[in-house]
């Protein structure tokens, strides 16, 4: 029998082919070199590893991954060491000190390149891009070490011990995987005026190490607080270097939400994940805050609430405390509750000329 407040160990032992038929969704993505990278939001870890698949349950990890000649193993964390083994390929150890939900593993087996670098504060980083492309992608990755200190700067030290980004051409969109993003070669391209507007999708899933896999919802309902400030932060860095206008992105989400609203939910309640509802949505929503309380108070609440709720779990309701707290404005819990949870916009605090869309 298990005893009370005594630790144990479960082993489960089992085999399964990634390729083989299945009904529903994978988490696991094939690219031309014949590897793979795990992209298992918001609930496809289980069709590869037996798990709790819920954010809620998050947990320290150790991944053992074997390798062939000529490929290189990725997962979450840090690369401990490898095990060569007699035919050429090597066991690569990797341990997650921090808790991760299962819907964040990135582990991967490709013919990539380690890039490495450091934060401008000594970070460790480390990438992964394809193999023969390293002058192609080693400029865009050595972007992050701006990106991070530009996030710091409002959010406070990176939660983690080590970041990094991983393109491969197995994966078609972008994807926040605890400590190492993964991203499509696709998404690296200069925009109409030749500007490296990708920056902000990277910026963006930045964003989520603090929003979403350190402070992670404890459902998916809670789901706007992770993609919110993602878009609304990857916002304001375009913004600030000239490529486009957060209000004017955000007028227009304004125009259209009461329809998204009603068909897909208001941000708080959606009805399903992915869409506009939780992303410009949950954006609308911060927005809105900032006009409310002033620029001032809306940064203290974002940063205390990383640094209060760092390697936890979260609700809606627990965040509208948080902002009455810091701010002292009781007023704020019904403002959040109409924005939230309300089946048509609130009035746009500074904007009352702001409709929505019939």
């Amino acid at each position: 029998p298990l005893h009370h407040g005594r630790a144990f160990t479960a082993e489960v032992r089992y085999r399964g082919n990634g390729k083989a038929p299945r009904l529903g969704l994978s988490g696991w993505k094939f690219g031309a070199d014949g590897g793979f990278a795990s992209a298992a939001q918001s609930s496809r870890a289980d069709t590869f590893l037996p798990c709790n698949d819920t954010p809620s349950d998050k947990a320290t990890w150790t991944f053992h991954i074997s390798a062939p000649r000529g490929y290189v193993a990725a997962a979450n964390g840090e690369l401990l060491h490898k095990t060569p083994r007699a035919d050429g390929s090597a066991v690569w150890h990797f341990a997650l000190r921090e808790r991760m939900a299962t819907e964040l593993i990135g582990i991967a087996v490709v013919k990539g390149t380690y890039l490495y670098g450091t934060s401008h504060r000594g970070l460790p980083l480390r990438h992964i891009v394809p193999q023969g492309q390293e002058d192609k992608y080693g400029p865009i990755v050595a972007r992050t070490a701006d990106h991070l200190a530009w996030l710091e700067a409002k959010f406070g030290r990176y939660p983690f011990s080590v970041y990094g980004v991983h393109i491969y051409d197995g994966y078609t969109d972008a994807l926040e995987n605890q400590t190492l993003s993964l991203f499509s070669t696709n998404w690296f391209k200069p925009d109409a005026n030749g500007r490296p507007g990708y920056e902000t999708t990277m910026v963006h899933e930045l964003v989520h190490q603090w929003f979403g896999d350190s402070v992670t919802p404890n459902d998916w309902q809670q789901a706007w607080l992770n993609e919110g400030p993602a878009v609304y932060y990857a916002g304001l860095y375009g913004e600030e270097r000239g490529w486009s206008v957060l209000e004017d992105k955000m007028k227009a989400t304004y125009e259209k939400l009461d329809a998204v609203r009603a068909a897909d939910g208001p941000p708080g309640l959606p009805k399903a994940l992915g869409g506009t509802n939780i992303y410009d949505g949950g954006a609308l929503v911060l927005y809105a805050l900032s006009l409310r309380t002033g620029q001032r108070k809306f940064d203290k609440v974002m940063r205390e609430w990383v640094k209060r709720f760092k390697d936890s779990t979260y609700t809606s309701e627990a965040f509208i405390r948080h902002t009455v707290d810091v701010t002292g404005d009781r007023s704020l819990d019904p403002f959040l509750r109409d924005w939230l949870f309300g089946a048509v916009n609130p009035p746009m605090p500074g904007h009352p000329d702001w409709k929505a869309s019939a």
